[in-house]
């Protein structure tokens, strides 16, 4: 149950966008499943540039060169020299933190403002249909409105096929 609500979570702040954004430029930018520590500029780069395409909020900058090359030296420093796929993705995050909160925040301002809507607008068409109109007079309205709220949270960025 905590890996569903993890994943669930995880989902919300748009983690597994950047999951799948990570692995698709880790598979890009690598070599022999390593991303050489020459190339995490660019790659993250790559990265930032899918994240604003895909992701609905507010534009987020890349880490400066400054920040990039202090972190290339602290591995260096560490003797690696290059990235596994796990590493270069809780790399990004530790950069995106902020912007994932911001990612989940403007998520779930949008469902709060169209639940309502969509509760009422749901409940008044079942109202209608024979059978059922007897047993939505039944469902409060603020039910529907949590449900839908959830619902808007997690499923804003399902896309179809």
């Amino acid at each position: 149950m905590a890996k569903l609500l993890q994943a669930l979570w995880d989902r919300a702040q748009g983690k597994s966008h950047v999951r799948r954004i990570c692995d698709k430029v880790f598979n890009d930018c690598a070599d022999n499943n390593r991303l050489d520590l020459n190339k995490l500029h660019v790659a993250t780069l790559m990265v930032y540039n899918s994240i604003n395409k895909q992701l609905l909020s507010p534009h987020k900058e890349p880490p400066p060169m400054s920040n990039v090359a202090a972190k290339i030296q602290a591995y260096r420093s560490k003797e690696i020299n290059d990235l596994k796929s796990e590493q270069f993705y809780e790399l990004i995050i530790e950069w995106m933190r902020n912007d994932l909160r911001l990612i989940f925040v403007n998520r779930a301002v949008l469902a709060f403002l169209a639940a309502p809507a969509l509760a009422v607008m749901t409940k008044n068409a079942a109202r209608r249909v024979p059978r059922v109109g007897s047993v939505v007079e039944k469902v409060p309205t603020p039910l529907l409105f949590s449900v839908y709220s959830v619902g808007l949270v997690l499923l804003q960025d399902a896309r179809v096929g």
